[in-house]
């Protein structure tokens, strides 16, 4: 694209100022090009060096309308159109078009387009376009595009896009578009996209889209998404999504989703991370999923073949984890089933409750936390191997009648001691301590009595120590004392 519109550029240029001059650049004409200081020119062939203009280069050139020359060692001021066969090296100012057939550098000012078939470098600002057939370095600002047939560095500007068929590297911003066939690196702002078939490397912030035909790393934000068909290393930002076809690593934001082979980091999604394998820290308002997953996963739902770690969830299933049902009551009259997942030393229980002992319908819900011990763990001289202590915080939300999000909710944290007979059952029972905020009238009857009771705008405060008695069912092993993991680092979750 870029090699036919400079050609097209070339040849009507040609068509209006001499259809039988030669475009193409020849060294050894370069080097023989003869030396005046002054030239001037109407337009071709009226002009101080007539029809022999192209065998020459000036310090001061002169084109009222345009003109056709060899070269330009100097400062051109054209009313139309600066065209130089071999090269243009110094100041340009033209009304339409600074073009030459080799390279240009230096400082050259257009009303519609600067235009190098070979490399462009300095300063060059135009109105429509800046077009190399080369690399394009420098500073360059242009009201459309900034064009490269190869290469593109340095400080580049443009209303629409910044294109090299080669790298992009440096500082470019545009309205829509930076796009490289190769890498991109450095400092890229667009308003839609930065696309690389290579690459891409450093700071980049896109309306719409960070794209790389191969790896990503630095630190990347974009509207929509950060795409990459090989790794993504860094800190990736994305209103939408965070995409790898290989492996992530770093810290990663997305407002609906993560995904890639290996996701390795700190990592945050809006809606889901989905990977084969997540090591690190992962965080999603629906779902962790993955084949094999080591860390804390934090979500709504945690699923993978594999976990090791730390899990909190509503729902935490692994394939080589805990699935047990928990029935349990406590003071105050709540009989509680609990769905209960996880690793067999952290578990997660999804609590569904009903008081049984009031002359109303009181309903609950809420999420529990568990660390599963050794009881030697807690009690040393206690040798027992079917004996275990669970330390437990959990979160209930109370609601009567229909359900209702006033405030309602009665925190707890319990120690309860339990003993397995088998390996699908068990029982379990000890102290709690509960705090209640709730502003709901007749909330004080979830409770036996209360140690304190205060109130602070419009919230009712109860705080006591109860019990919880319940029982386990479904596989259940023992778990080592944690001295011993320590000792070999090797924590069996």
């Amino acid at each position: 694209m870029i090699q036919r519109l400079l050609l097209f550029s070339i040849f009507c240029l040609g068509l209006l100022f001499s259809t039988n001059q030669s475009f193409a650049q020849d060294n050894t004409d370069y080097d023989r090009l003869k030396y005046r200081k002054w030239r001037v020119t109407l337009f071709p062939p009226l002009s101080t060096n007539w029809t022999n203009a192209p065998d020459y280069t000036a310090r001061y050139s002169i084109k009222i309308l345009g003109g056709y020359h060899g070269g330009l060692d100097g400062g051109e001021i054209g009313g139309l159109i600066n065209y130089n066969k071999y090269y243009a090296h110094g100041f340009q100012l033209a009304g339409l078009v600074n073009a030459t057939g080799g390279d240009m550098a230096g400082i050259n000012i257009a009303g519609g387009i600067n235009l190098s078939k070979d490399e462009m470098s300095g300063m060059q600002f135009s109105g429509l376009a800046n077009i190399s057939g080369n690399d394009l370095e420098g500073i360059q600002g242009s009201g459309l595009f900034n064009i490269a047939g190869d290469n593109s560095s340095g400080l580049q500007f443009a209303g629409i896009g910044n294109i090299a068929r080669g790298d992009i590297e440096g500082l470019q911003g545009s309205g829509i578009i930076n796009a490289a066939w190769g890498d991109i690196s450095g400092l890229q702002a667009a308003g839609v996209a930065n696309i690389a078939r290579e690459d891409v490397e450093g700071l980049q912030a896109a309306g719409v889209l960070n794209f790389a035909g191969s790896d990503i790393s630095g630190l990347q934000a974009a509207g929509a998404a950060n795409i990459a068909f090989g790794d993504i290393e860094g800190l990736m930002a994305a209103g939408g999504v965070n995409i790898a076809r290989q492996n992530a690593s770093g810290l990663f934001a997305a407002g609906l989703l993560n995904i890639a082979n290996d996701v390795e980091g700190l990592v945050f999604s809006g809606g889901a991370n989905i990977a084969k394998n997540l090591e690190g820290v992962q965080f999603a308002s629906l779902l962790n999923f993955s084949e094999k997953a080591t860390g804390v996963q934090i979500g709504l739902i945690n699923i993978a073949k594999e976990f090791e770690g730390v899990p909190i969830g509503f729902v935490s299933l692994y394939g080589n984890g805990r699935k047990n049902m928990d029935v349990r009551f406590s003071d105050g009259g709540f009989t509680d089933i609990g769905l209960t997942l996880g690793t067999y030393r952290v578990y997660n229980s999804a609590i569904f409750g009903y008081n049984t002992l009031l002359d109303r319908d009181v309903y609950r819900i809420g999420l529990a936390v568990g660390l599963e011990k050794n009881i030697n763990d807690s009690f040393q001289n206690w040798k027992n191997e079917s004996m275990y202590v669970n330390q437990e915080f959990s979160v209930t939300h109370q609601f009567e009648e229909e359900w209702t999000r006033k405030l309602n909710l009665i925190y707890s944290y319990k120690f309860l001691l339990g003993k397995r007979f088998g390996s699908g059952f068990s029982l379990y029972g000890g102290p709690t301590f509960n705090a209640q905020i709730s502003r709901v009238s007749g909330s004080e009857d979830y409770a036996w009595y209360s140690l304190w009771s205060p109130e602070w705008k419009g919230r009712d405060y109860r705080f006591w120590v109860g019990f919880t008695a319940g029982i386990r069912l479904f596989k259940q092993k023992a778990i080592p004392k944690f001295k011993d993991e320590f000792d070999n680092w090797d924590i069996d979750w």
